[in-house]
């Protein structure tokens, strides 16, 4: 039997009897070796992974982009990248996805993506599914989740925005004018929602088996309660670092990490926000997948910074966390690696509950 692992959102109206389709996007990439149009075993174990995951009836088209570094002449990367591209078709194609469902171009060194060559060096795949109707062979429940936020303190509703975390994938979504949200789920499967709202601490909820096993009609209610927050101090660390293109601590991150754990455990009362930021130069064009990744990797960044303090024994009720994308760069256009090395920073928040 198939797996189906990813969360499909719908576009809905008011309620479960509105539900209009709606398709989603994957974006991934799979790497080459230098002037090598060769698809490796693991970009192969990568996309069959990216197959069983989605579900192979789900998917509606798959999109190939071309790419290589900047070595050789133009000409010859065209060509280079458009071979890659090719030999990526033709493996998809081994998978029984049918080539009707594939387009493909290739832009040579046109498009880099990162400082590194090695980055450069790839084929973008973007897989457009949707979930429709579970088949009934499946054998597969399908779950509503409906769900309104609104301010602690006055009831309100607000509007804000979030994302949905359900193993690798993230998903970035916002909520309505009037605070609600709904998307469906084809099975029982455990995910997380962070919720985020300027002046509001974030709220984060998972939703698991208990949630399931409580629903009414096939659907689960969901009721986000975010506090109003003052800031107190914004705290930069200059030396919390990343790799390029990556959520991976470089080794000298350490003392900065061990001042922000110090300055959490001499107040249990304090909390604080992580906001995660990345390099990405003013003057690179981007497209929409290029913003979404970008959006992905800060989320990931301030994750990492998360997860760090919470298995070293910082209680989560003091953390939230988010991703600014490169929208806060100290240098819009960095000149050196320094440069780039500081747009790639972590800040942390103080702050403080708004009492009623």
């Amino acid at each position: 039997m198939q797996r189906i692992g990813l969360i499909a959102l719908l576009l809905l109206g008011i309620g479960p009897k509105l539900i209009a389709q709606d398709q989603q996007q994957h974006v991934f990439n799979i790497y080459f070796k230098t002037n090598s149009d060769i698809t490796t075993s693991e970009s192969m174990n990568a996309i069959r992974h990216e197959l069983l995951t989605i579900g192979p009836q789900n998917i509606r088209e798959i999109k190939l982009r071309g790419h290589a570094d900047s070595d050789a002449n133009d000409s010859f990367n065209r060509e280079l990248s458009h071979r890659r591209v090719l030999n990526s078709l033709k493996y998809f194609m081994t998978q029984g996805v049918p080539e009707r469902l594939i387009n493909f171009e290739s832009f040579g060194e046109a498009n880099p993506v990162s400082e590194l060559k090695s980055m450069n060096r790839r084929v973008e795949i973007t897989i457009v599914y949707e979930f429709g109707v579970v088949p009934s062979n499946l054998g597969l429940k399908k779950f509503w989740v409906f769900g309104r936020v609104s301010n602690f303190n006055t009831g309100r509703t607000l509007a804000c925005a979030y994302v949905m975390e359900e193993q690798n994938l993230n998903v970035f979504q916002k909520t309505m004018a009037d605070g609600k949200f709904y998307f469906t789920t084809p099975t029982a499967k455990s995910f997380s929602i962070t919720f985020s709202k300027e002046g509001f601490l974030s709220a984060t909820i998972q939703v698991n088996q208990a949630h399931y096993l409580k629903a009414k009609n096939d659907t689960v209610y969901l009721d986000i309660k975010m506090k109003p927050i003052e800031v107190i101090e914004k705290i930069v660390f200059d030396n919390i670092f990343f790799y390029s293109d990556s959520d991976s601590l470089k080794p000298e991150s350490k003392p900065d990490l061990d001042k922000l754990m110090a300055i959490l455990k001499a107040d249990k009362n304090l909390f604080v926000e992580i906001q995660g930021h990345m390099n990405c130069p003013r003057s690179r064009p981007l497209n929409i997948y290029q913003k979404r990744y970008n959006h992905e990797l800060s989320h990931k960044r301030a994750k990492t910074i998360y997860r760090y303090l919470i298995n070293r024994g910082i209680p989560r009720d003091q953390l939230t966390f988010k991703g600014m994308s490169n929208e806060n760069m100290i240098y819009p256009e960095p000149k050196n690696e320094l440069e780039a090395d500081k747009n790639k920073r972590v800040e942390v928040w103080k702050l403080k509950i708004v009492e009623k």
